[in-house]
């Protein structure tokens, strides 16, 4: 299902990193949102979504699977305490993701399984009609 708002959100993040590397040479080091790159393949009886998350420990993700959406937060953090060493080049920062994936058919949410290897996440959702998820969906545990 196409978002336009995705799409304007996305563009305004490529202009703001634009804009941003254009006037400085020293990244900041605030907390960033990030949109990860996604494949959403249908495999017949179910969706498989595969997710890049570079940088981010399996402890720091959280995935929830609703009835028609799987919704992924994460989080990479990086030592900017770090007062001790003296740097010549320091390029690696704090970022946060975030996004909502709208699946075109119903997915059973419960049934949801997802796997973390080498900053790939990959969740699998049977297609079904579910029962009802409440709140945000139910969360899922990364193997």
């Amino acid at each position: 299902m196409y978002d336009p708002f995705e799409e304007i959100r996305r563009l305004h993040e490529y202009i703001d990193r634009m804009f941003g590397e254009m006037f400085t040479r020293a990244p900041s080091y605030e907390l960033r949102s990030l949109t990860p790159p996604v494949d959403v393949i249908d495999e017949g009886d179910v969706f498989r979504i595969v997710v890049e998350v570079p940088g981010v420990r399996k402890e720091d993700l959280d995935v929830r699977v609703t009835e028609d959406s799987v919704i992924i937060r994460a989080e990479r953090k990086f030592d900017k305490k770090d007062e001790r060493k003296n740097y010549y080049l320091r390029e690696r920062s704090y970022a946060s993701y975030y996004r909502v994936i709208r699946l075109p058919e119903p997915v059973i949410p419960e049934k949801a399984e997802a796997e973390y290897r080498n900053g790939v996440l990959e969740i699998v959702v049977p297609k079904r009609a579910p029962e009802r998820a409440e709140g945000e969906g139910y969360r899922v545990k990364i193997k």
